[in-house]
């Protein structure tokens, strides 16, 4: 067992920690132990309930079940779950150095003998047979392969005061923002698919928030599409996603606000026997919002 462990710790390196990631608020670090061999995966965020998911990790999630609960889809190495055998199913031990017997009634092209990492608690590892083909492309390939055919992009900004060198909001008054003109690909929902031999995954996409940085300083945080703006609604706040600017723009780059609008996408998949969360963000270029401020003339 131990020359086991040492080729497989060669083959992975001298010391090596996957960070992967187990659900929207933790993650979760497994490693092989260099001594037991045993495999061991610990909870970064200590365990808890719940966590901060406004870090600016953009990766995926990948949950897989067993025994009732879920586990890294990843494992080790970059090891593959395998429902069928119950375990992460990673090297070969012909790429480990080993020339092992297959079992009665196969062969070599039939599949080949493959470390087989049990999850904690009391796991370990042992060599188990494949058949060719029962472990394929990781179902979070085929999800990132699905979400680039989408060819998504960011929002168009919708905002009044109205971005031109000839137009200019005043200090006080209330600033409406909103997507103009949404659709598939630049708000969601929209859902594409992706196959590889008998794996085959469906991701459906959607924008969950939209973070505006208004270039004052100043970051409003709507959910929705936003109100657009019609006249009659007058000097009125708007009522889904607004602001007031509180300082004249004439300090400003080029004597104006650079706003920026920040979609946060969310990606729900499945397929391959697995589903997981994707989740990014995708931001506007700047938009300049001239802001002046009004001047009463008195006799």
């Amino acid at each position: 067992m131990l020359r086991r462990i040492l080729a497989l710790l060669a083959m992975l390196g001298a010391s090596f920690v996957v960070v992967i990631a187990v659900a929207p608020s933790a993650s979760a670090v497994c490693e092989v132990d260099k001594v037991t061999g045993e495999v061991v995966c610990d909870d970064e965020d200590g365990g808890g309930n719940g966590g901060d998911n406004g870090s600016g990790n953009t990766g995926g999630s990948s949950t897989c079940n067993y025994n009732g609960r879920e586990i890294p889809c990843t494992g080790p190495g970059g090891s593959v779950w395998s429902s069928l055998h119950e375990c992460w199913i990673g090297p070969s031990a012909e790429e480990l150095g080993e020339d092992l017997i297959p079992p009665a009634g196969q062969t070599k092209e039939d599949g080949a003998w493959h470390v087989c990492y049990f999850p904690p608690p009391g796991s370990s590892w042992e060599y188990t047979w494949v058949r060719s083909g029962e472990v394929g492309i990781d179902p979070v390939v085929l999800a990132q392969r699905a979400i680039a055919s989408m060819d998504l992009d960011p929002i168009k900004i919708g905002i009044v005061p109205e971005s031109g060198a000839n137009r200019a909001g005043l200090v006080g008054l209330p600033v409406w923002m909103w997507v103009d003109s949404p659709t598939n690909d630049t708000f969601g929902p929209i859902t594409a698919s992706a196959s590889e031999g008998s794996v085959s995954v469906s991701a459906t996409a959607s924008v969950s928030s939209i973070v505006w940085d208004m270039g004052d300083g100043t970051i409003v945080n709507c959910t929705g599409k936003g109100t657009p703006y019609a006249d009659h609604y007058g000097k009125q706040d708007s009522p889904t996603c607004g602001h007031r600017y509180a300082k004249m723009s004439t300090d400003q780059p080029d004597g104006a606000y650079q706003v920026t609008a920040t979609s946060h996408w969310v990606v729900e998949w499945t397929g391959g026997g697995q589903s997981g969360t994707i989740e990014f963000d995708l931001t506007t270029d700047p938009l300049p919002i001239r802001i002046g401020e009004a001047q009463v003339l008195t006799q």
